[in-house]
């Protein structure tokens, strides 16, 4: 609808970068993954590569709960004093926006949205505060005091192009996202291959080793992946901002006699969400079970979804197909997580997190429950007010779960939100094979909610909840990674070679 713009970010977001930038390592948890029985990849002797890839993938050094429970505050508005939105101002508005909307109606209105954010939305402090939230409504009632009346487009520029050191995936304004999605590029020119002398593809009968891509070391290009047959090799590729249609890169090798060789990256698209509930298929002999969304008001389908697990008790290899993900409510994984590993505990959260309580968020999540026709106890209940505006912060270590069966997951760019909670969880169990590409990063402001301006009734969403890693690395827009990195739109097919390969 509208073009959107970039600005460069600002606030406390900048604590929690460093090194080059955003951090685009794998999303890491705390443990090793354990060898068990017979099943267990870590103990497969012709995968070495496989192995190695599993276990950076699931180590982290977080900090200390006492360390990050008193970080975290950094990070949580220090609310003193309340100065809130008046509930009725909350309004169901339908239809088209007006055509143009006068100077006092979108200063009054200016007014209540940054007011919204500041006692509403759970990252105003994280994405700067006072000082970038203030900063942006004095440039917002600047440019809006130039007008009489303003046409309904040029108001919405303004207000979003103000906006622009928002990082948040579920934030949208007017259905226009706020943040940086990174994308997987790729080449499949070369196969690469390892020793200890480092990475080379074979030319003939000659190993050709690299001495550096772009000049910098050559483990910063090279991806664990599968060639056509399902086998395991390594490929170019590099996670850089979506949007890109090509990324050069240039090799330099060992060998003196030969010349550095230039290849371009291309973006790995994938496939739109279908979102299915829940399906069940064989193909070559394997199950596929596919989930695309955790919808808790399918009822009949979650049930069967998270029973279906139980049905797995005895099969030694499966595929989980939750390629397009686009979220939903975080009990429902969990609930396939347990029942899949026969656990009476749930996986851990992996995460520390803060729910926003103030009367602003409570009235937010009560109201679009009941504009939905859903039941709004859970968010009267969840909401409440309290005292300086936060509630308890909980603080959640990861809960390693045992399992002597392969998993073989598939993940793609389009996992979000409760999708990507979903492989947080998987990645506490053992012997769980992640295949496919990094996810959207839709996870540091969750429990989103929709309100509209009283004005414009542009729609503005926003989440009451803040999520952190352990390590308060920032992973917006970044995501969580595969062990194996191939096309999603190829994965299913290379997925079952790949088990044929080396599972079965």
């Amino acid at each position: 609808m509208f073009m959107k713009t970039r600005s460069e970010q600002s606030g406390k977001i900048g604590k929690m970068r460093n090194g080059h930038g955003i951090i685009v390592w794998g999303f890491v948890l705390l443990f090793f993954l354990a060898g068990c029985k017979e099943f267990t990849p870590l103990e497969l002797e012709t995968a070495p590569q496989l192995v190695e890839a599993v276990e950076a993938n699931r180590v982290l050094d977080p900090l200390s709960e006492e360390e990050a429970r008193e970080k975290i505050k950094e990070f949580l508005y220090p609310y003193e004093e309340f100065n809130e939105v008046d509930p009725d101002q909350f309004q169901l508005l339908d239809g088209d926006p007006p055509p143009y909307i006068g100077r006092k109606e979108a200063l009054e209105e200016i007014d209540f949205f940054f007011r919204v954010l500041k006692y509403g939305y759970a990252g105003y402090e994280l994405f700067g505060g006072d000082d970038a939230f203030g900063k942006s409504r004095e440039m917002v009632q600047e440019e809006i005091g130039y007008f009489e009346e303003i046409p309904i487009r040029q108001y919405f520029s303004i207000v979003f192009n103000n906006l622009s050191f928002i990082n948040d995936a579920h934030f949208r304004f007017a259905g226009n996202s706020l943040f940086t999605k990174y994308q997987f590029f790729s080449s499949r020119r070369f196969d690469f291959y390892k020793d200890e002398k480092g990475s080379y593809y074979i030319n003939g009968e000659e190993k050709l080793y690299l001495e550096s891509i772009n000049g910098r070391d050559p483990e910063e290009y090279i991806k664990l992946s599968l060639d056509d047959n399902g086998k395991l090799v390594y490929r170019l590729g590099v996670l850089l901002p979506e949007g890109g249609s090509e990324y050069p890169v240039t090799l330099s090798f060992v060998e003196d006699h030969l010349e550095d060789r230039l290849v371009y990256l291309f973006p790995i698209e994938s496939l739109p969400s279908d979102r299915t509930m829940y399906e069940y298929y064989e193909k070559d002999g394997l199950p596929v079970i596919v989930n695309r969304v955790a919808n808790p008001w399918e009822e009949e389908k979650m049930k069967e979804f998270t029973d279906g697990a139980k049905a797995l008790k005895n099969t030694e290899i499966a595929i989980l197909d939750i390629r397009g993900h686009i979220g939903g409510a975080d009990h429902i994984p969990m609930e396939w997580v347990k029942n899949y590993t026969s656990s009476l505990r749930n996986p851990g959260t992996a995460r520390l997190y803060a729910d926003l309580r103030t009367q602003t968020a409570q009235e937010i999540q009560v109201r679009w429950s009941e504009w939905n026709d859903r039941d709004s106890s859970w968010a009267q209940r969840r909401f409440s007010p309290v005292s300086g505006g936060w509630s308890d912060i909980n603080y959640s270590l990861p809960r390693l779960k045992s399992n002597d069966r392969y998993l073989v997951v598939l993940l793609d760019s389009y996992i979000a939100s409760a999708g990507e909670s979903f492989v947080r969880y998987l990645k506490q169990v053992e012997n769980v094979i992640l295949i496919g590409t990094n996810t959207r990063g839709a996870t540091t402001v969750g429990n989103v909610t929709t309100y509209f301006l009283p004005h414009s009734t542009i729609p503005v969403q926003m989440g009451t909840t803040l999520f952190l890693e352990l390590d308060f690395s920032f992973r917006e827009g970044i995501g969580i990674e595969p062990d194996i990195w191939v096309d999603p739109k190829e994965s299913l097919e290379l997925a079952i070679k790949f088990v044929d390969n080396y599972l079965r």
